[in-house]
């Protein structure tokens, strides 16, 4: 009985440090990765991203900067993801003196204590009506 006992102490210190370790790992530094829906916008239209974490859901409440149309080189604005990661760009502008330059880009959540911070390489173009 008393052998019993010492394996089944030790069985329960290992379950114990396996959740401890799975849910130190779910909870801090976790990778993120996010998805912008499309490539191309008419002004005035929308488009949608989510921010996810490594665990495919999706990160609530954070902040996505980026840069609009014809902005100056380094002025972001932001967006805040809702309770299933997502964000939405509404009425897009285009400029026609911005040129090559009518795009929303440098999508990037910078990350917090738990999330590591990502950027989403790619640009969505804005056509004119």
């Amino acid at each position: 009985m008393e052998r019993q006992s010492k394996i089944l102490i030790v069985l329960l210190v290992a379950l114990v440090i396996c959740v401890g370790v799975f849910w130190f790992q779910f909870n801090n530094n976790v990778a993120t990765f996010m998805i912008v829906n499309e490539t191309e916008v008419t002004e005035g239209g929308s488009f949608s991203g989510i921010l996810m974490d490594a665990y495919s859901y999706g990160v609530p409440n954070q902040t996505i900067t980026f840069h609009k149309p014809g902005n100056e080189l380094g002025t972001l604005v932001d967006a805040t993801t809702d309770e299933n990661g997502e964000f939405t760009i509404e009425n897009a502008e285009y400029l026609p003196e911005a040129s090559d330059e009518n795009y929303y880009g440098e999508f990037t959540f910078a990350g917090n204590g738990k999330y590591q911070g990502c950027t989403y390489e790619g640009n969505v173009t804005v056509l004119p009506k």
